[in-house]
């Protein structure tokens, strides 16, 4: 029987979005010998939820700026003698690093999820600095796509010796092909509208303002395609005014958060992920993993998911005329999007699943405690 391992996870928030749900997969589909506990520097949110075994959380609320008595609260935390392995997450957690430098029991991993858009391309020199500075404290940093893999090697200048490279999964029992007209006629579409959709925190770093541009060009060109986004964050007042300004017809569909994300990618007929920056997107894994036809900006992890003219199509980031003629091409021609679809859902299957990542992790934590 393999000895009981507690791990500290330490994240800013616990609101909808890609790294909180990777935190909730590994939680939910851990082995028992795994014990979890979550440290939130501000405040937990929507996807304590979705948790399916019991864990125990702290919230710190951490105040706006340099918060000093914040280190304290989390060394108290991580001075622990029952916690084994302290995993922080992005710079947003990166007070969690500077606790564990204060301590030494605990194994330190480090997670680097992806970027924000104050530092879209991972080149300032004080966080990387600091990042570096403070990787002796690390057992592993993990990047979640090569992209990121190669920033922390390269550009921070991480001893690769200190590095793993586990992508995100997806569960493809959970995220199957398949249309639902029922939650479409719910969502007011009708069943013969072609439907452009996006699922996912509402950040500027995800350039909403890029996709409205884009399906307006669509409709000024003859096209009659409904837009629905799907997701909340800090844009979203932002992205309704220019929904309300936009005039799109047929009128767009907006969607606050949803748990049951399945059903709506099965509203779709082709999805679009239009960011400056990503680390491996997860709502661009479900959406490959139901079967849909991707468009989606050519950075980070996203172009190694995303084989341009086989898997999906691939822009620049910013472009909003590509963006509209990509879309263009699937509303055109049913054969592409059949094709992009079928290739998309079964790489997925075979190199992104679910169980292939937690098997990593679960690897990983039994190796550094």
């Amino acid at each position: 029987m393999s000895r009981t391992i507690r791990i500290l996870h330490v994240l800013h928030a616990f609101s909808p979005g890609g790294l909180e749900n990777g935190v909730v997969n590994i939680i939910n589909r851990s082995p028992d010998h795994l014990v979890h506990e979550l440290c939130f520097l501000s405040q937990g949110g929507e996807f304590l939820q979705r948790l399916t075994r019991p864990v125990r959380y702290h919230e710190l609320r951490k105040h706006n700026g340099n918060d000093i008595q914040l280190i304290g609260r989390l060394l108290k935390l991580c001075r622990r003698p029952d916690i084994d392995i302290i995993h922080t997450r992005n710079w947003a957690g990166f007070d969690g690093v500077i606790a564990a430098c204060f301590t030494f029991k605990p194994a330190l991993i480090h997670s680097e999820h992806g970027r924000d858009i104050s530092d879209p391309q991972g080149l300032k020199h004080y966080r990387n600095f600091v990042r570096r500075t403070l990787a002796f404290r690390a057992e592993k940093f993990v990047a979640v796509s090569k992209e990121l893999y190669r920033w922390l090697r390269l550009t921070v200048r991480i001893p690769e010796g200190k590095l793993i490279y586990i992508p995100n999964g997806v569960d493809t029992e959970r995220f199957q092909p398949g249309m639902d007209f029922t939650t479409r006629r719910d969502l007011g579409i009708a069943d013969d509208e072609f439907v452009v959709g996006t699922i996912g925190r509402l950040d500027p770093i995800k350039n909403h303002a890029g996709l409205i541009n884009a399906i307006s060009t669509l409709n000024r060109d003859g096209n009659k395609v409904r837009l629905v986004i799907i997701g909340d964050g800090p844009s979203r007042s932002t992205i309704e005014g220019l929904l309300k300004k936009s005039a799109l017809t047929p009128e767009p569909v907006f969607v606050g958060y949803r748990p049951d994300v399945e059903r709506l990618y099965k509203t779709f007929n082709a999805f679009v992920l239009n960011s400056f920056a990503e680390g491996m997107s997860n709502t661009l894994l479900e959406a490959m993993a139901s079967g849909l036809p991707i468009v989606c900006t050519a950075v980070g992890g996203s172009v190694e998911l995303v084989s341009d003219g086989h898997r999906g199509i691939l822009v620049r980031p910013g472009d909003d005329r590509a963006l509209s003629g990509a879309l263009g091409q699937y509303v055109r021609s049913p054969g592409i999007r059949a094709s992009y679809s079928f290739n998309a859902r079964r790489f997925i299957v075979q190199h992104f699943s679910l169980g292939q990542m937690i098997d990593q992790y679960v690897s990983l934590y039994e190796s550094v405690a």
